[in-house]
């Protein structure tokens, strides 16, 4: 490709390369006495008989390594002055003036121990490539690595930032070199191991300005090492790259993960394999710090990182300001990034692909076990045995809610009668929680009340009994349904059309203030109950209400016993496509920074590693947010502490939640903190510390002040409404096969 751009001069200005003298030129015998007269040598070094030396021990390998060599070091001084002999280097940033020999004898005695590692017909097909490497922290350790095997004969390196105390952890260079740019810092080093290497740096590093400079001008790029931290930048070098049928490698300096794309071979490969999907340059140029983080957790694979590199992206900019990284796994990084630019550029038989090149004891990532039910067959019910609409009506209870859509309920139908029974086997993701049984409780009670309102939309009477067969039973509910009834009004048509448009409103946008009407109709929803609705715009409850929520929803992330039920119940679609239970976290309407936090988290070493630490504090931002843009914040009470009065209540929460759906009021449960302060009257809260029980019972007792004042009825849900912005999910919410909860019965099996 014929470069027509800007010269390349316009881009390494700060970067003033050594000076060559022979003084055997009285050109440069000149220049050099100008030089020493002017004051800039400040050492001398001249080692240059060693290297004779070594020079004559290579070129007679048959003479043994201790075998005379003095009249083979006598014909490579060939009677000259030994000044005169090869070349005086100066190096202008440290004053160093050092003899050396000419290039083709430097060469040969600095690769001599590459031999047989690589051939020499290799070493000189190498000396014609050049490796272009953006980004010298990670890629110092490459281009040194590289320039000592001398596996290139030019190095492009191209690198903004300037090295700073906090880099010398894992870069190798001094003290006094602090502040000096990173890229003219690599080029120094490099000359000051082999001058005759082609080297050329772009300070500024690289933009849409001058990438095509940094690909073209001067020695052409045969291969990339991208190891820089601005996501857009990644995207655009590979851009580019594949452009020209530029392979590219990157290294994360985390668990030997190599990444290698064979544009050269696959000129239409998505670049980063298809990780970042469908983001532009432009998108990444203008996310935010929390955007920018988050793609580069995308880009370096937030499932295979190391649980210490996990914590660090979630307390980014919180308890720490830059990317964790360890001398040894960068260099180890280099020496892998080196080994593989030189067989790629040898033509050996490297495929693109992501793998993990581990140093042993290193820092890895410990799997998460699921403790959900085992994935076993289950029976499944003759759905077709059912009357057309009884199967019509439960197929719709099967859309009501449940904590964390554990679907926790069978039905036992005999006719038209139907028996609501809980199913212990599915409340495993809620037994800490549900310490006192209030979820089973409430979700019982909101799948009989779909039953209700399914039924009185067709216009079928309906009776229900509570504890049919004793208060301990598995039965909570009888729900009889008639073959006919009152035609329904048009508000049970409406509450019957809701149950297959209720989900849990998410969004991010803040609601408008609910009107005088909507607070009427939701009241009125649950006034044929015992419980009672509670709920208010008033900003001091939002903030107290987002407070707390954001509390509750940090202990349940990071309480190892707690931690293990979260991310049971919560999981990304993407990766378990076929789940029928469980709450997508796709759904949680949060950000993509958000999406990779929770990822991350849902690791039990990185939780346990920030409880123990108090770290974690930022994650769960977007709690705030949702509090702050509720058009109110609600409750609903229990009349007391039987198991009818929550499942009465969860009645009045399923008819409130179908009530405000059909008025297009979004509702959307929080309940962590509701049930963390249940969990302190009983065993389960044991797996809290002094001061989180006290935290709790501090924040709950804020709650219900400003909410729940003149009460001290237990809570059966605690939510946030918002009016406005509906963003119903893409995809509903997953619920199992009815055949899977349904239990056929005969009278004679009843009677039986």
């Amino acid at each position: 490709m014929q470069f027509t751009g800007p010269a390349l001069s316009d881009y390494i200005e700060s970067y003033v390369p050594p000076t060559l003298f022979r003084l055997s030129d009285a050109a440069d015998v000149a220049a050099l006495t100008e030089l020493e007269q002017s004051g800039a040598i400040a050492a001398r070094h001249d080692m240059l008989t060693l290297q004779l030396e070594n020079l004559a021990k290579i070129r007679t390998p048959e003479r043994g390594r201790m075998g005379d060599r003095d009249d083979v070091f006598e014909q490579l001084v060939g009677g000259r002055p030994r000044d005169e002999i090869g070349v005086w280097v100066f190096y202008p940033w440290s004053g160093k003036l050092v003899h050396i020999l000419d290039e083709p004898e430097f060469v040969q005695v600095r690769t001599a121990a590459n031999r047989n590692k690589l051939t020499s017909q290799e070493q000189r097909a190498l000396a014609g490539k050049t490796i272009g490497i953006l980004g010298l922290s990670v890629g110092n350790a490459v281009a040194l690595t590289v320039a000592a095997e001398r596996s290139v004969g030019g190095i492009k390196l191209a690198d903004f930032d300037e090295l700073d105390l906090s880099n010398l952890n894992r870069l190798r260079a001094n003290v006094s070199d602090l502040g000096v740019n990173k890229a003219v810092l690599a080029a120094r080093q490099i000359a000051e191991l082999d001058p005759y290497l082609q080297v050329e740096v772009f300070h500024e590093g690289i933009d849409d300005l001058n990438v095509d400079a940094f690909f073209d001008a001067g020695r052409a790029v045969d291969i990339l090492v991208e190891e820089c931290d601005m996501p857009w930048i990644k995207i655009l070098s590979r851009e580019h790259a594949r452009q020209r049928g530029i392979p590219v490698l990157m290294e994360a300096s985390d668990r030997g993960m190599l990444d290698i794309e064979r544009f050269d071979l696959e000129p239409q490969r998505p670049l980063l394999h298809g990780l970042v999907g469908d983001l532009t340059t432009e998108e990444l140029a203008t996310m935010d710090r929390d955007g920018q983080l988050a793609a580069m957790a995308t880009i370096v694979g937030v499932d295979d990182i190391s649980d210490r590199t996990a914590v660090s992206v979630v307390e980014m900019d919180a308890t720490l300001t830059t990317w964790p990284q360890l001398a040894s796994e960068v260099n180890h990084g280099g020496a892998v990034v080196a080994t593989v630019a030189r067989a790629i550029l040898l033509g050996h038989d490297v495929p693109s692909g992501r793998r993990h090149v581990e140093l042993p004891y290193g820092i890895g990532r410990t799997p998460h076990e699921s403790l959900s039910p085992a994935s076993v067959p289950e029976p499944e019910a003759a759905v077709g045995q059912l009357p057309e609409d009884i199967r019509a009506i439960l197929e719709l209870a099967m859309r009501s809610p449940s904590g964390g859509n554990t679907q926790q309920w069978r039905f036992a139908v005999c006719g038209r009668v139907i028996d609501v029974v809980h199913m212990p086997e599915r409340s495993i993701t809620h037994r800490l929680f549900d310490g006192r049984e209030t979820v089973r409780r409430v979700v019982l009670g909101a799948v009989t009340e779909s039953i209700v309102v399914g039924a009185r939309a067709r216009g079928l009477t309906v009776e229900v009994e509570y504890d049919p067969e004793g208060p301990d039973s598995l039965v909570y509910t009888r729900v009889t349904v008639g073959e006919s009834g009152p035609e329904a009004t048009a508000a049970e048509v409406a509450l019957g059309a809701a149950l297959s448009n209720r989900y849990s409103e998410r969004t991010r946008e803040a609601g408008r203030a609910l009107t005088d009407s909507e607070v009427s109709a939701l009241h009125e929803a649950v006034a044929a109950y015992s419980a009672r609705l509670w709920l208010s715009g008033d900003e001091e409850v939002k903030h107290v209400y987002g407070e707390g929520t954001a509390v509750g929803n940090r202990l349940r992330t990071l309480v190892a016993e707690m931690h293990t039920e979260t991310f049971d119940e919560f999981y990304f679609r993407s990766d378990e496509p076929d789940r029928e239970d469980g709450v997508p976290l796709e759904n949680l309407g949060i950000l993509l920074p958000e999406r990779i936090a929770l990822r991350i988290l849902s690791r039990p070493t990185v939780a346990k590693f920030l409880h123990e630490r108090g770290e974690g504090a930022g994650l769960l931002e977007y709690t705030r947010t949702w509090a702050a843009g509720a058009s109110a914040v609600g409750a609903i009470t229990a009349a007391g502490d039987t198991r009818r009065d929550f499942v009465e209540a969860g009645r009045a929460v399923q008819r409130m939640w179908l009530a405000a759906t059909a008025l297009g009021v979004g509702v959307h449960p929080t309940t962590s903190l509701m049930f963390e302060a249940e969990m302190l009257s009983v065993p389960e809260g044991e797996v809290f510390t002094a001061e989180e029980r006290a935290e709790i019972d501090t924040r709950m007792a804020e709650f219900r002040k400003v909410l729940v004042a003149d009460t001290d009825a237990p809570l059966a849900i605690v939510f946030r409404a918002v009016a406005g912005p509906l963003t119903p999910d893409l995809v509903p919410a997953p619920r199992r096969p009815l055949a899977l909860h349904l239990d056929i019965r005969t009278a004679t099996t009843e009677s039986a």
